[in-house]
């Protein structure tokens, strides 16, 4: 019996050691470079915003220490800028993304990754002068493709916590938008009142960090 007793005791201490994380939450912020002609004649500044994701392990058992994720993520951003000194302008961004990490890990608290994921992207411009305001907003795609580091600060068996470094690029697709005043059915609609600014592109690399959390 005191054998048994010990053999259960032994375990249940080693049992969570062959635990395994097989998800992953993380929350952070990024900036992104904006390049097209398009986008630097709304603003200057680059796109900065934040990032939420969530990934579930999908184990494909390519290779020991490599892990192949689905993931989901959901990222937003603002960029301030003025047009002909006296028209302030407000780009906003938001992106819902889905697809795929590798992640192969160096060592205990080093790990790098890669990542591929699309998904709809929404571009909305506000411009404002004086008492006037005019707003358009359109849907597009956006596919991003980076390369990541992970510094791992805790790294159970079971549960890791640590920040992760990306590098990558966002390509999105160009919108059409034509800010517009705000209006009601008893208005009549002026040209004056509507500017069309054509397609606007703001793909760009981006450099972004998060704090991950994987269990």
């Amino acid at each position: 019996m005191r054998n048994t007793l010990a053999a259960l005791f032994v375990l249940a201490a080693s049992g969570p050691a062959f635990a395994d994380v097989h998800n992953e939450v993380l929350i952070g912020s990024y900036t992104r470079a904006m390049r097209a002609s398009s986008a630097d004649a709304i603003t200057n500044d680059a796109l900065g915003g934040g990032v939420l994701g969530y990934a579930r392990e999908i184990d494909l058992g390519i290779m020991p220490r490599l892990q192949t994720w689905a993931t989901a993520t959901f990222a937003w951003g603002q960029a301030d800028g003025t047009m002909f000194s006296t028209l302030t302008t407000e780009l906003t961004t938001q992106t819902f993304s889905f697809g795929g990490r590798a992640q192969y890990t160096l060592f205990r608290h080093l790990a790098v990754g890669g990542r591929l994921d699309l998904g709809p992207s929404r571009a909305g411009l506000t411009m404002k002068e004086g008492t006037r305001t005019l707003h358009d907003s359109a849907w597009g795609v956006a596919t991003t493709a980076a390369a990541s580091v992970d510094l791992r600060a805790f790294a159970f068996p079971a549960f890791k916590l640590g920040f992760r470094a990306e590098l990558g690029y966002t390509m999105a697709s160009k919108v059409d938008l034509a800010p517009a005043e705000a209006n009601d059915s008893s208005m009549i609609q002026l040209d004056m009142s509507q500017a069309s600014l054509g397609h606007l592109d703001v793909s760009g690399k981006y450099v972004s960090l998060t704090v991950m959390s994987q269990f």
